[in-house]
């Protein structure tokens, strides 16, 4: 038992982490301490504390409340919660309980609140052994199984596999050798878990000793495993103990051969150490080994290198304390010398303060001139600021006319036979451009007032521009005009600021359309170059003045030529205010040729390599149906953080791993071959076991019409290419927090006071069957899983992801809660006695019922019987 109080003490001692310069001298440590920032001054002090703590421990007290302030100043609350738990450690070394076990207490209620279990850990074992000392076992025990179950929740198991061992000594000291060998089976049971094998030498070296204590044959078993694994690691600790507690062990069979062989063992593994208390320890045993065979002469050599090492370990110590005093005076000294110099820069500083008074009050009167500059200036845009916000209210007053002009368009065109369909088109296109022109007097706005936000886009920069052609081509066909697109052929996708590129695209096309006589050519020509998008957009019309070129570029100007065509002169202003926003440049080549605009915008190429995925029950799984390779792949990088993905490249195949797999949510292009998204969206609705999908569809087709059929068709969301990264993000989060909470309500509606029926009826037909289902079943204690699996005509996997899709219940929790709820209220209206109930809802014995319904509910069924 001697072996495990040592234990106790030695295991404590190294819970807290050691820094890079705990073996540094405090002189040393002092002369960093001049140097440090912040920050590193509270981990600096903690050093120095941790230094003093073996020999002085009110300096180590008063370092580490130096620690703990500079903690608290800069909000770094590891800092604090250490300095708790070296006052507490210098307090335990002087024996003082009561303050130790106060400043432990005050670490642990930090360390809980900013969840540090590593460190709520060390606490609770300093309180377990504050208590040990006070030899309060209960008391002791309690905590340590608490300091164990913190390290383990923290994955922290070197410690843990000290803590459980610790605790273990302690049920041995107590006899209590069951609760020793329960204790050490779950942390063997835990570090083999996690692989963890480094640690297990010290879990099977206690486990040899709580075995000692009942079952003397098996200890050898464990010790000679926790040999083979601290030998396997070098773990020289463990090899030390375990030779010891072997020759321990033979020493009480009186096997002296085999005891003399492995205490002596133990000795050639401790000379591989620095010399420590356990070299005398193992002499001291080898003497009592011989003396016990009557050998008195080896007896005695042992007592005598016992005793020298002793005192060489003495006059260690005592050197050291020597030099500890020696640095603490040399420490001390230099703190009056830091005292005195800055009593002298204080008395320089005072000199200093007249020769700048009169600097100060020269610069005060320069002050307050520059302050009534200012506030002019201020006067000045605030007034400018009240005009933009006057004019910001008016747009805005605009466009809720506007909206209320669109609306009734898009609904009279729905319906063919309405009359003057040709007049409605020209509505419905002079209110668009309208829309436009307000929204473009906003943008404007925004610039102005620092208030627009570039949106970064990843996708395909031909599709990209060939949309944005498109929205003229009607337009362009009016007037006789020929846009030419000459694309890159670029499979590649890049990142770039979509947005802005639109609005810059829009005006320079709009503007070539608008101003181009009939039969003009106007041609865009984008050209990727070295991380940069270049366009060119050229027209062949009438060109710009060359005493208008510079002032194109200004807000509200309009040149002479254009003063017959409708417009507000904010256009090119926009694109060059967008342009420098997007870190970006422009030119203007113009002559009675034609015009040419060239726009280069910073672009970054977007490259990534499939990632395979790796099944996790913990995440939501979602299923990406896309047939683009680089699209795929991008996708899969944006969402691969908050979600598991499979991944499938057509509908057909989609509808295979959704069988087999039924995913949480389906996200799918439309545009596929074999199978499109429409046809799989229905698929989907179609299929009893699949209807509940979220689905979410995403197209290059941005139109109204494509987003209603894609919604008319039951899809949950739809999102146009090319999309942003944080809208697919939110988009598929929102969308899974909505399933979510739908599981949430359910399980609230069963908590309600509602009969059965109405608290377990869920909106979804699926799972009010399956209820049914067991409903019709529910006094047969044979029906499991299995059976409800086979009536569902699905598999046990696949009933298990539906049932938890729409419930957030396993099958065999959902079982287990029918039958529950049923139970209590045939309890409720006195439909027959405990044991009765017990087998009307399918239970095997009243026991287990009793054990199960009181578990799940808090109360026992006689509770609900009575009243």
């Amino acid at each position: 038992m001697a072996n495990f109080v040592f234990y106790l003490t030695l295991f404590f001692c190294v819970l807290l982490p050691q820094q890079s310069h705990s073996q540094n001298t405090a002189d040393s440590l002092q002369t960093l301490l001049k140097k440090a920032d912040e920050p590193r001054k509270g981990e600096l002090n903690l050093e120095i504390a941790r230094h003093f703590l073996p020999t002085h421990q009110d300096s180590c007290i008063y370092y580490s409340r130096i620690a703990q302030a500079i903690g608290k100043k800069i909000n770094n609350q590891t800092v604090v919660i250490r300095s708790y738990a070296l006052i507490a450690e210098a307090y335990q070394k002087q024996n003082k309980m009561k303050e130790a076990i106060a400043s432990y207490l005050k670490g642990i209620e930090l360390a809980e609140k900013h969840n540090e279990k590593s460190l709520a850990g060390t606490l609770y074992n300093g309180i377990g052994t504050c208590y040990f000392y006070l030899n309060d076992p209960k008391k002791a025990e309690s905590y340590l199984k608490q300091a164990a179950q913190a390290k383990k929740e923290a994955n922290d198991y070197q410690y843990y596999s000290f803590i459980a061992a610790n605790l273990a000594a302690l049920q041995i000291m107590n006899q209590s050798f069951d609760e020793a060998i329960k204790t050490l089976k779950e942390a063997e049971k835990t570090l083999l878990k996690n692989k963890q094998d480094n640690y297990l030498a010290t879990v099977y070296n206690s486990l040899g000793a709580a075995y000692q204590g009942t079952k003397s044959d098996s200890c050898v078993y464990y010790y000679e495993k926790g040999l083979t694994l601290s030998e396997k690691n070098k773990d020289y600790l463990n090899m030390m103990t375990t030779h010891q507690n072997l020759g321990d062990y033979y020493l009480e069979k009186k096997n002296y051969s085999k005891a003399i062989e492995y205490m002596k063992k133990a000795i050639a593994v401790n000379e591989l150490r620095p010399e420590d208390p356990y070299k005398p320890a193992l002499f001291e045993r080898m003497s009592v080994l011989y003396e016990s065979m009557g050998d008195f002469k080896n007896a005695h050599q042992y007592k005598k290198l016992e005793t020298e090492t002793r005192q060489r370990l003495l006059a260690a110590t005592n050197k050291k304390e020597i030099e500890e005093l020696e640095i603490k005076y040399q420490t001390e000294k230099k703190e009056k010398e830091i005292q005195r110099h800055k009593h002298e820069i204080e008395k320089a500083k005072n000199q200093q303060i007249w020769l700048l008074f009169g600097a100060v009050s020269l610069f005060v009167i320069a002050g307050f001139i520059t302050y009534l500059i200012f506030q002019r200036r201020k006067i000045t845009r605030k007034f400018e600021q009240e005009k933009l916000r006057l004019f910001e209210n008016i747009v805005h007053d605009i466009k809720t006319p506007l909206t209320l002009i669109d609306g009734p368009i898009q609904m009279m065109k729905q319906h063919p036979e309405t009359p003057h369909q040709e007049q409605l088109v020209l509505m419905e296109r002079n209110s668009k451009k309208l829309m436009g022109l307000v929204n473009e007097l906003l943008d404007a706005s925004k610039l102005r007032k620092g208030n627009f936000q570039l949106h970064y886009t990843t996708g395909n920069l031909d599709s990209f521009i060939e949309n944005n052609i498109d929205s003229f081509a009607g337009e362009a066909k009016s007037k006789d005009i020929r846009i030419v697109h000459t694309k890159n052929n670029a499979e590649k996708h890049y990142s770039f600021p979509s947005n802005a590129l639109e609005k810059i695209l829009s005006n320079l096309i709009g503007n070539a359309v608008k101003y181009c006589p009939p039969t003009s050519e106007i041609q865009v020509t984008p050209i990727l170059e070295a991380g940069k998008l270049i366009i060119r957009v050229n027209d062949n019309g009438p060109g710009i003045p060359k005493q208008e070129q510079k002032k194109v570029f200004q807000r509200f100007f309009r040149g002479k030529e254009t003063s017959d065509v409708n417009g507000t002169g904010i256009g090119l202003s926009l694109v060059k205010e967008l342009v420098d926003l997007a870190q970006g440049t422009i030119e203007l080549q113009s002559s009675p040729a034609g015009t040419t605009f060239v726009v280069s915008l910073p672009i970054q190429e977007f490259t990534a390599a499939v990632d395979t995925m790796i099944q996790n029950d913990g995440i939501p799984l979602l299923l990406l149906v896309e047939d683009d390779a680089d699209t795929a792949v991008f996708s899969m990088s944006v969402l691969k953080e908050n979600f598991q993905v499979l991944h499938a490249k057509n509908g057909q195949e989609a509808m295979g791993m959704i069988r087999e797999n039924l995913p949480d949510i389906v996200l799918s292009d439309i545009m596929m071959p074999e199978k499109d998204g429409i046809e799989l969206l229905q698929e989907i609705r179609a299929d009893e076991l699949t209807s509940h999908l979220p689905v979410v569809l995403f197209s290059a087709k941005a139109s109204l019409e494509s987003r209603l059929k894609g919604l008319q068709h039951g899809a949950d969301a739809y999102i146009s290419k090319p999309f942003s990264p944080e809208e697919l993000k939110l988009t598929v989060q929102n969308l899974f927090a909505t399933v979510q909470r739908n599981k949430e309500a359910y399980k609230d509606s069963i908590q309600s006071e509602k009969t059965f029926e109405e608290r377990t009826k869920s909106q979804n037909a699926y799972v009010n069957k399956v209820i049914a289902s067991i409903i019709s079943n529910i006094d047969n204690q044979d029906y499991s899983v299995t059976e409800l699996s086979n009536d569902m005509s699905v598999s046990r996997s696949q009933l298990h992801r539906k049932l938890t899709a729409l419930t957030g219940f396993s099958t065999t929790n959902f079982i287990s809660m029918i039958r529950l709820e049923k139970a209590k209220d045939l309890l409720s209206g006195n439909q027959g006695n405990i044991t009765e109930i017990a087998y009307k809802c399918g239970f095997s014995s009243q026991s287990y019922f009793t054990k199960s319904f009181t578990e799940y509910f808090g109360k026992s069924p006689s509770h609900f019987l009575k009243k």
